[in-house]
């Protein structure tokens, strides 16, 4: 395994990232340190090498030289092909070339093969003088420490039937990998600062890469000891070795997203979720950092979604280059960022919060068919664990709340989640394990729970405060429940009508519309989720009686429903949709108006704009005795309340 600066047959890591406040040693140069050990690794080179060829007391056989000469060019070429991986690791098969040249070559021999071996990959790639310098010098130490061990422990031929060549094989290439990772452990510490759990270099995809590779080489010497031809039973497993490589290369692939470079959504949770259970089992401060581009949409609007894609990959460069190393940030909506700071108290994750806000807002962003940069802001919420928020399991819902706090207190700012004591523990009942349960399954199944999902409920539990529902309290957690599960009845929808792109037909339509019936069957069978499930029956009534799946109107529908309602169309308009572009606020902000006293309780909708800071009063649709498609309207029956 190789790096990138400096490079070696082992492992490496990122250099330190910026944010932090100090200087990169990329930027300022390699410290006194870092400088005295590499001349101390060049010097200990020449010493062995000339010692090396010192020992070189008689002529090479025709035999080791024809070794040497079917080494040399397979080692040039395995250091020619690199296979890139995450963290800036990079995999070479050279390392099975040189351990069997270890077994195989006197070491003046060694010496010459390494250093040939690694002159075209130098004239090909040019890397600086003294990186290349101490890649040839780690693998004159590595092959020349292997070839001592070798034979200092066996004297006979690699084919004899004793167990003396073959523990000294092992302790050859126990010696080549133990002489590698110690110097390149040390040149990362030295030169770029980076620790050994950082660099990954004991990690077993290290480690066990490395083996691997010595084991082929071992048997390729011992083939080569038995009958020559037979080192091609060898070499041939390294093409389905590099193959293999790509694997994590790929699996990287798929956990970034194509227009930001940053983490999917998915995989942002799946680190969540693995931090969660970490410090569930030894708690640390953590903060989850939940990030909002205001007004995305309006860039989109008038300059194009290209211009969007540009903001949006401007942006996520500007968050990175304000954190820390090992700290992960992801994509987690169409405008929205998801951070996850390790050991981080509250203090330092508001102060990381404020940098990332005041990096985008001095972010002047060039994008193609526009004059001038675009400048844009970001809302940002940031919610810690174990001060104030007791539950881990809820930080990104406490941190999706303290986004919309900043939007609603008129964005580009950074907001810290502060629930309350009670909101903050599980009810009695222990109500959030079958809710949790039904979010992920809804997650899972890609029915209904997204990064929108959390944004109604934030709004719409903004809103129940406003109304005048006390913070905690059992109707605030039916509605908080209901928002996110609303669509759970959506499981039992056929993917193939779930899934659909174009137009839903009526019979699609007719499977649509049972969801609500069949999420409130679902939900009732909780006990502690019932009074929820009847705000998810009835979340698609309307105030005239016109929805479904009862025709309930007025105050026949739970205030809940009425809540939910007016936000879920709101979110639904200023969002992109498969049929259309997200629309601005003004407009959605007229279509709840225009549907008050028809589609949406006039109350909700009055207390809904007065949240917005809009003005309330404007003309309303009249409450009409009718159904949406002109029928005329019949009574519904009384709610079952079971």
């Amino acid at each position: 395994m190789t790096s990138e600066a400096p490079r070696t047959s082992s492992v490496s890591g990122p250099p330190a990232s910026g944010g932090s406040g100090e200087r990169s040693p990329r930027a300022a140069g390699l410290f006194l340190p870092a400088k005295t050990y590499l001349a101390g690794v060049y010097g200990l080179a020449a010493g062995a090498a000339a010692l090396a060829v010192a020992l070189q007391m008689s002529t090479p056989s025709l035999e080791t030289l024809a070794a040497f000469g079917l080494l040399l060019p397979l080692a040039a070429a395995a250091q020619l092909f690199k296979v890139d991986a995450p963290n800036r690791h990079s995999y070479h098969a050279t390392p099975a070339f040189l351990l069997a040249a270890a077994l195989l070559l006197g070491p003046s021999l060694l010496v010459a093969l390494v250093v040939l071996a690694m002159l075209p990959e130098w004239l090909r790639y040019r890397y600086p003088w003294y990186i290349q310098l101490f890649n040839v010098a780690t693998y004159v130490l590595n092959v020349l420490a292997a070839w001592a061990v070798f034979h200092a422990v066996s004297e006979a031929d690699l084919a004899a039937p004793s167990w003396r060549p073959a523990l000294a094989t092992a302790l050859a290439a126990a010696a080549f990998t133990t002489v590698n990772h110690a110097m390149v452990a040390l040149v990362l510490r030295l030169a770029r600062g980076i620790g050994l759990k950082q660099s990954g270099i004991l990690a077993w995809e290290s480690l066990g890469t490395d083996m691997t590779l010595l084991c082929v080489g071992a048997g390729m010497a011992t083939l080569w000891a038995l009958n020559p031809p037979l080192v091609a039973l060898a070499i041939a497993p390294l093409f389905l070795f590099y193959r293999a490589l790509f694997v994590p290369q790929l699996q990287e692939e798929a956990h970034v997203d194509a227009k930001t470079e940053l983490l999917t959504p998915r995989r942002s949770l799946e680190l969540l979720h693995q931090e969660i259970a970490r410090i569930q089992r030894s708690p640390r401060p953590t903060a989850v950092i939940m990030a909002d581009l205001d007004l995305l949409r309006d860039v989109n609007n008038s300059l194009g979604h290209l211009a969007g894609d540009q903001v949006l990959a401007a942006v996520a460069a500007a968050l990175r280059r304000s954190l820390r190393g090992d700290d992960v940030v992801g994509r987690f909506g169409g405008e929205e960022f998801l951070i996850l700071l390790r050991d981080t108290s509250p203090d330092s994750a508001l102060r990381v919060a404020e940098r990332l806000r005041a990096a985008v807002e001095a972010a002047s962003i060039p994008v193609a068919d526009s004059p001038d940069p675009v400048r844009i802001t970001m809302s940002l919420g940031v919610a810690c664990f174990p001060d104030p928020c007791r539950d881990p399991e809820r930080l990104l819902y406490f941190a999706d709340m303290a986004v919309y706090r900043s939007k609603l207190n008129g964005r580009n700012r950074v907001t810290l989640a502060a629930p309350s004591i009670d909101d903050a523990q599980p009810p009695q009942g222990d109500s959030r394990k079958p809710l949790e349960s039904l979010v992920l399954a809804l997650a899972a199944r890609e029915a209904g729970f997204d990064s929108r999902t959390l944004r109604i409920a934030a709004l719409c539990l903004a809103l129940a405060r406003e109304m005048g529902i006390p913070e905690g309290s059992p109707q605030w957690r039916d509605i908080e429940a209901a928002c996110l599960l609303h669509d759970v009845g959506k499981v039992a929808i056929p993917s193939e009508v779930l899934n659909k792109r174009g137009p839903l037909s009526p019979q699609d339509w007719t499977y649509v519309r049972q969801h609500p019936q069949i999420g409130w069957e679902m939900l009732r069978q909780v006990e502690t989720l019932r009074s929820a499930a009847e705000i998810v029956r009835a979340h698609h009534e309307h105030w005239n009686g016109g929805g479904y799946p009862y025709g309930l109107r007025c105050e026949e529908i739970p205030l809940g429903a009425r809540i939910f309602a007016v936000v879920d169309a709101f979110a639904a308009i200023t969002s992109d949709q498969p049929y259309r572009a997200a629309q601005a606020e003004a407009v959605a902000i007229e279509e709840v108006r225009r549907n008050r006293g028809a589609q949406f309780d006039p109350q909700v909708v009055d207390v809904f704009l007065k949240l917005l800071g809009q003005p309330v009063g404007a003309a309303s649709v009249q409450t009409v005795s009718g159904d949406r498609n002109g029928r005329p309207f019949t009574p519904s029956l009384p709610v079952d309340a079971g």
